[in-house]
């Protein structure tokens, strides 16, 4: 089970955030027990369609959101779980949109953790 983490977040500038710009933790599920974790910012909201089209599941985290690396240590467990459930899979007439199919309880474990971990960084802070 490998878990490729790319801990190079995309700089927000103080005005990208306060004009919609967000940032997203990604999941690539590459198949094989194999997923690629990093965040990524952009201007408009994600469509849930395409980003599976590349096996990509995604949430959104706030604009200070910067540490991958202690977020994906606390949520390893399901990360795995998700990795290890994926399987990449081509497109046919009973799925048009998904390039992977994945235990969905494992990624919503996944997306309650990482909500969880911004709290925690928030709460830190006061």
């Amino acid at each position: 089970m490998t878990l490729q983490i790319h801990d190079n977040p995309p700089t927000l500038t103080s005005e990208q955030a306060l004009t919609g710009w967000h940032r997203e933790f990604c999941v690539e599920l590459l198949g094989e027990g194999q997923a690629r974790i990093f965040l990524r910012a952009l201007e408009s909201a994600s469509l849930k369609a395409t980003e599976l089209r590349q096996a990509i599941l995604f949430h959104r985290v706030s604009a200070g959101f910067a540490d991958l690396n202690g977020c994906v240590e606390a949520a390893r467990g399901p990360l795995e779980q998700l990795a290890s459930t994926a399987v990449r899979q081509l497109p046919g007439k009973d799925n048009l949109f998904a390039a992977v199919a994945y235990d969905r309880g494992a990624w919503d474990a996944v997306v309650n953790v990482v909500d969880a971990w911004q709290r925690r960084q928030h709460a830190a802070v006061r």
